[in-house]
């Protein structure tokens, strides 16, 4: 474990010597094969994006963004509690086709694309991906789907929709009920992992060479997506088909990378934030086969959370929601009888 006040400038150089490498090889290859490396393969909508399964398509427009989303098990009463999926990072709203429709059953299930996401604008502007944003963006929603107040809704965030929902809790906890994190981040606990561990560092080196223009991109469409072969293991063909015909799209890739690119508008935008301890319910599901963030960054989640618990996958990764679905939906299923139960 590295001392935390050298932990930044190492990072620094691990991500600089990588962003040196990430840049060289594209361009090594590119020499190589032509830019005929990064055209990806001819593919059509997935039929499986329709399947009633999942509910309907719908879309509507908070501010100057409009939100594509699916609903599924959303009854005109009213009645049921509210889950609000947010995806993470280079994903869109049918990571979660696994648990969507049985958690449709019973609860009333919201998955948007975020904004540079799916079929939800893409902002050109890279200020326009700043947490404030983001923030404002789940205030939208909560607001749009419990207008007045009337449901508190249930906050269901992977990855970086973990990292924007404690963000959001930390802000608006009011309009929240309950929370469910799957391998995400409150950005003080990431913090804390990341400048001390060399092998954390490893995981998140592209964290500053994304900031950078078009290297991202082509890094990421080399020989058809081939990145996205390394770590979707987990996923089947037709879902990894279906997430390289949405990354396919013009500008897709770089909506999702602008999160990072927003970082050059204001690099302290995440240590700006007034954070105190968040007193809404939360379970943490978490992978412990993550690829990308550490096992410990859970429990320092736990440090910002006055009531939670932590439940560990030993067989999962970073997708829990994919990798073990049925776990998941069990879970989330429990989490009102849980509540009294739960603390940190």
């Amino acid at each position: 474990m590295l001392p935390p006040i050298i932990g930044p400038a190492v990072f620094l150089a691990i991500a600089t010597a990588m962003g040196i490498w990430m840049t060289a090889y594209v361009k090594i290859q590119i020499f190589l094969h032509t830019e005929s490396i990064l055209v990806p393969k001819n593919r059509t909508v997935p039929n499986d994006f329709y399947n009633e399964t999942y509910g309907n398509h719908s879309n509507v427009t908070i501010g100057n963004i409009t939100f594509h989303y699916v609903t599924k098990g959303c009854k005109e009463d009213g009645n049921r509690t509210t889950l609000l999926f947010l995806h993470g990072f280079l994903d869109y709203w049918y990571i979660w086709n696994r648990v969507i429709p049985k958690l449709g059953e019973e609860f009333c299930v919201i998955a948007p694309d975020l904004r540079g996401y799916g079929n939800t604008t893409r902002p050109n502007d890279t200020a326009d991906y700043l947490m404030t944003k983001l923030i404002g963006d789940v205030k939208g929603l909560v607001e749009y789907f419990s207008p007045n107040k009337s449901k508190k809704v249930v906050l269901v965030g992977h990855d970086w929709g973990g990292m924007i929902s404690f963000c959001f809790a930390t802000m608006h906890e009011e309009l929240i009920s309950k929370m469910v994190i799957l391998n995400g981040m409150h950005p003080r606990a990431f913090i804390k992992q990341l400048f001390r561990s060399v092998k954390q560092m490893r995981m998140s080196w592209y964290q500053l060479p994304f900031r950078r223009p078009v290297i991202p991109e082509q890094y990421l469409e080399l020989n058809d997506f081939a990145f996205f072969n390394k770590v979707h293991k987990a996923f089947t063909e037709d879902e990894k088909e279906a997430h390289k015909y949405v990354y396919a799209q013009p500008g897709a890739l770089t909506g999702t990378i602008n999160y990072y690119r927003a970082f050059n508008n204001n690099s302290n935008q995440l240590s700006e934030i007034l954070y105190r301890k968040i007193n809404v319910t939360t379970l943490i599901l978490w992978g412990q086969h993550d690829q990308f963030i550490m096992t410990p960054v859970a429990r320092f989640n736990q440090e910002w959370l006055n009531n939670s618990a932590a439940i560990y996958f030993h067989g999962a990764g970073h997708f829990p929601q994919r990798e073990c679905p049925d776990n998941v939906i069990k879970r989330i299923r429990e989490l009102s009888p849980m509540a009294a139960c739960l603390r940190t």
